[in-house]
Order: structure tokens, then C-alpha cells, then sequence
């Protein structure tokens, strides 16, 4: 077995010429595009990380909002109820001094009644005595003879 060195020559030739055309016209566009591909995967992850990110600030950012909006809603709710206590407290010592004022009147006149009517009776209570007197001993008599029946 001999070596011919054209045969040699003209094969590492032809492989150089292989590689530089492989090189050209699959390597080099197929990386570029591999390239382009992973640019536009983390290009996609960032997006996707940016969107999540203002995503939750957005959460968290309504959170307050509505924390603070509850707050202030119990913080009105709560001055809201305070007035109407003291305004519920304001009527009703109104009212136990008006109702203290018409009570005290009323005794007035009561008072004054009992009196004029326990002047008007007054000559006439020894003719009541005695007649409610008797009109007791009728009643008792008449229940014991209904006992004794």
C-alpha cells in the first residue's frame, strides 16, 4: 500500500473546502438562530418576570388601598356612632327634664286634688264610716249564711 501524495493533498483540500462550506452555510446561521432563540427566551422570561413583579406590587398596592379605605370607613363609622350617642344622650336628658318638669307638675295637681277633694269629704266622713261600716257588716252577714248553707 502506497500513499499518493495528490490523493492526500486533494482530501485535506476537500476537507477544509467541506468545513469552510459547512461552516458558512450550517453552522454559523444555525447558531445565529439558536442565538436569536435564547435572546427572545430570556427576553420572554424578563417580560414575564417584570409582569409578575408589577403584578404583585399592584396586588400590594390595592391591599393598602383598601386597608386604608376599611380604616377609614371604620374611623367615620366610628365618629358617625360617637355623634349619635351624644346626641341620643342629649335628647334623653332632654327628655328626663321635660318628663322631670311634667311629673313634678303633675304631682302639683295631684296634690292639690287630693287636698280639695279631702276638704269636700271632710264633713262628710263620719256619714261614710258608718255607712261603709254597714254596708260590710251586710256583706258579712249575707256570706256566712251563705257558708252555713
Amino acid at each position: 500500500m502506497t500513499i499518493q501524495v495528490s490523493v492526500t493533498i486533494w482530501t485535506v483540500l476537500c476537507f477544509l473546502a467541506l468545513m469552510l462550506i459547512l461552516d458558512r452555510m450550517l453552522f454559523r446561521p444555525l447558531l445565529s438562530f439558536m442565538d436569536r432563540r435564547r435572546e427572545k427566551i430570556t427576553g420572554a422570561r424578563l417580560s414575564k418576570e417584570t409582569a409578575r413583579r408589577e403584578r404583585e406590587e399592584e396586588i400590594a398596592r390595592r391591599k393598602q388601598e383598601r386597608i386604608s379605605a376599611e380604616k377609614q370607613a371604620m374611623q367615620e363609622a366610628s365618629a358617625a356612632l360617637e355623634k349619635a350617642r351624644e346626641e341620643n344622650a342629649r335628647r334623653l336628658a332632654e327628655k328626663k327634664a321635660d318628663n322631670e318638669k311634667r311629673l313634678a307638675s303633675e304631682r302639683e295637681a295631684l296634690t292639690e286634688e287630693s287636698r280639695r277633694i279631702l276638704e269636700s269629704a271632710e264633713p262628710h266622713t263620719q256619714e261614710l264610716i258608718v255607712a261603709f261600716s254597714s254596708r260590710l257588716m251586710s256583706w258579712r252577714a249575707g256570706n256566712d249564711t251563705q257558708i252555713n248553707k
